[in-house]
């Protein structure tokens, strides 16, 4: 009987099925800690039947020899058995652990992936709302910062496994180095869209500072595209010192062009992502700049022309003037009624005839000016 049950109990554990899952392996450890109650159960029976043949020996049994054999033979079978039964609850005890590890593993890896997805988003590259995609990737770098702990975890576990000597030690060690990798990956990506979303948000002030000088520069290119040069003497002196006004305003946003090429170089040096556009509107930009001192040259020469103009029409509605007014003198009948009257009218014509001949310079100078033009 003692043999029967012994052969039923070995037969148990020559199952080398160590399962395939969780599931399973709790299963195959529930089964063993049954035949393990089992084991225990028949203790007393074994321990009884050693006694027995203890007594039939030491009675002199004529058959003592085949009894101490047979004896000796069940005693070292339940060795061997509880022996088995205890490296079989170890394996399974490594199974279990194991199986945990791979559990533990493919969930970190899922959550990793899904964590990737968001990492290596190219979300930056759209302007919009970007202050606030700054602010969910802060939360979304707390997050992994908070979920480290978890990760150290699933890699010292699997650590521990491969240091034991565990049978999976080459499958351990391939799930370690996936996972690191992964949380590698992950970590890099992370900073870099941090560093992208930095860039993105620098690039967006630095376009506003674009934005703002290109609206100038229409301004301005439109004020040099003007064909008001002035339609009288007043109204070209009110342009001229309006131009004046836009000559200095134009010197002094160079400043704010260094300050563009400053940053456009500072953006190309460091490998930002848009580095080739940044670039580009930055040429565009100096272009446009550049482009304003011909216009505004010829404007202040056309002004200077059309001064030039407007005061020989002054010059000469002046002389006109002063020619009508001297006039009636020359052109008078009046030639004196006695001999004082005579010599004072004499006194009068030779005076004008000293201014005529004082103002012909002036006369001249004005004719000369309008035979240049």
């Amino acid at each position: 009987q003692a043999d029967t049950w012994m052969a039923k109990q070995e037969a148990f554990l020559i199952n080398q099925d160590l399962g395939d899952s969780l599931d399973s392996v709790e299963a195959l450890i529930k089964k063993h800690e049954d035949f393990e109650k089992s084991l225990a159960a028949q203790e007393e029976k074994i321990k009884a039947l050693d006694e027995f043949a203890t007594k039939l020996i030491e009675g002199q049994h004529y058959a003592a020899d085949d009894v101490a054999q047979r004896r000796a033979l069940l005693l070292e079978r339940r060795a061997l058995l509880m022996e088995k039964s205890a490296v079989r609850r170890t394996m399974l005890e490594d199974s279990y652990k194991f199986q945990q590890f791979e559990r533990d593993c493919d969930e970190t890896k899922g959550w990793i992936n899904e964590k990737l997805k968001v990492a290596t988003d190219d979300s930056y590259l759209d302007p919009t709302n970007l202050n606030g995609k700054v602010q969910k990737h802060q939360n979304f770098e707390q997050e992994l910062n908070a979920n480290k702990s978890r990760i150290d975890e699933v890699l010292e576990s699997g650590i521990e496994l491969k240091e034991s000597g565990h049978v999976q030690s080459e499958r351990i060690q391939l799930k370690l180095d996936e996972i690191n990798d992964l949380w590698q990956d992950l970590i890099k990506s992370a900073e870099k869209k941090g560093m992208r979303l930095a860039e993105a948000s620098q690039q967006q002030q630095y376009n506003r500072g674009n934005e703002d000088l290109e609206l100038w520069l229409s301004e301005v290119e439109g004020q040099l595209l003007s064909e008001d040069y002035g339609k009288d003497l007043t109204s070209v002196q009110n342009l001229q010192k309006k131009h004046a006004l836009l000559e200095a305003d134009v010197g002094a946003h160079q400043d704010r062009i260094d300050g563009i090429r400053i940053s456009s170089e500072q953006f190309v040096n460091a490998g930002h992502f848009d580095a080739e556009n940044i670039k580009t509107k930055y040429d565009a930009l100096d272009g446009r700049y550049g482009n304003l001192m011909k216009p505004m040259s010829n404007r202040k020469v056309r002004l200077m022309d059309s001064l030039a103009v407007q005061q020989l029409f002054r010059d000469v509605e002046d002389e006109e003037a002063w020619i009508r007014e001297k006039e009636p003198i020359i052109n008078s009948t009046n030639r004196g009624r006695d001999l004082i009257g005579v010599q004072n009218l004499i006194k009068k014509h030779q005076a004008s005839m000293s201014e005529i001949n004082n103002h012909e310079p002036r006369i001249d100078a004005v004719s000369r000016t309008a035979q240049n033009m």
